[in-house]
């Protein structure tokens, strides 16, 4: 099986690097304990947690019962099946793009030092090859707020099982493969496996800023797309939700809520959780969650344009004890 590696000086050189640079951020999803915190919802515009928001509602159509939003999985090549990647379909028998997005915690960035750092891979190409849009936020974490593209991916738009890529046309970005590298040969010419393959973009200009991060599949009815070895140096903080010195904490915001309002609690170890809202004379209003739950930190949308003006008390139970968080419906 012919497999087609390259820059290995350079990823060595890489590597070397990076470890004089200060980590403000690392995932590379093989550590079940913190990928289980990637929370599935749509954005609520300042979220600090990790969110994977499936915006378009595109059901599977390949027959493999895949998730619609980005899902946790193998990495698609013979050399990257022993990796833990994030995937996302575009297997949808419709014209409409996909949008799928992850999003990371913000970010501030103290200087220009620094750096974004991702591995990528379409499950083949040039053939439906898979596009993928990193993207920036110097605002918000809602869709419409990622206004500055940091590196774009191509996407198949057309052609039919050549072996050569400039019978192929695609839109605008780099094209997977084109250069003959990340590469591997499963007998298809026309379908290469990709490699997961190294990128980096500079966040020197977003200095003293903080910002949002995301990976946008956004591609028409193609097939599989996948990103693993997400790292961001330099000098700043993720400005995700930190639990309590007693790593047991509840909070709620914004605070007062008109629609709704978000719910976010540290568990330091799996047990059972009971999450609910009460009115000021005691009475149960609403179960948000009564079920066993992994370790971790969590976060969720409540919707209370069902409930009527007023104050509320917010309760958390676990092994641990219980928590209370007062909201008020405007």
């Amino acid at each position: 099986m012919k497999k087609i590696y390259s820059l290995c000086i350079l990823l060595v050189a890489l590597t070397f690097s990076s470890k004089a640079q200060n980590i403000i951020l690392n995932e590379d999803f093989e550590d079940t304990t913190t990928y289980v915190n990637i929370i599935i919802t749509t954005p609520s515009g300042n979220d600090t947690t990790w969110i994977d928001a499936d915006l378009d509602g595109l059901a599977d159509q390949s027959g493999a019962s895949r998730p619609n939003e980005w899902f946790i999985t193998r990495g698609f090549a013979d050399v990257d099946s022993t990796n833990t990647v994030m995937a996302s379909n575009s297997w949808t028998l419709d014209p409409t793009p996909v949008a799928n997005y992850l999003i990371l915690p913000p970010i501030h960035l103290n200087d220009a030092s620094g750096m974004f750092y991702w591995k990528s891979a379409p499950r083949q190409t040039p053939r439906y090859l898979d596009g993928l849009q990193v993207l920036l936020s110097t605002t918000q974490n809602f869709d419409n707020n990622f206004t500055d593209t940091l590196k774009l991916y191509a996407e198949f738009l057309s052609g039919d099982s050549s072996s050569n890529f400039a019978d192929y046309t695609f839109s605008n970005g780099f094209v997977f493969g084109s250069d003959g590298q990340w590469l591997e040969d499963n007998g298809d010419s026309a379908r290469w496996i990709g490699i997961l393959r190294p990128d980096s973009a500079s966040l020197a200009g977003y200095a003293g800023q903080t910002i949002y991060l995301a990976f946008c599949h956004g591609t028409v009815d193609d097939n599989l797309l996948s990103i693993d070895d997400i790292k961001v140096t330099g000098s700043g903080t993720v400005l995700a939700f930190t639990p309590s010195d007693n790593n047991f904490s509840l909070s709620t915001f914004p605070n007062p809520a008109s629609d709704k309002f978000t719910i976010q609690y540290s568990l330091p170890s799996t047990g059972t959780v009971n999450l609910s809202v009460f009115d000021v004379t005691g009475k149960k209003v609403k179960t948000i969650l009564n079920n066993m739950c992994v370790k971790g930190d969590y976060s969720y949308d409540v919707n209370i344009n069902d409930l009527p003006a007023g104050n509320y008390n917010v309760v958390l139970k676990t092994l641990q004890g219980e928590s209370v968080s007062k909201i008020t419906k405007l």
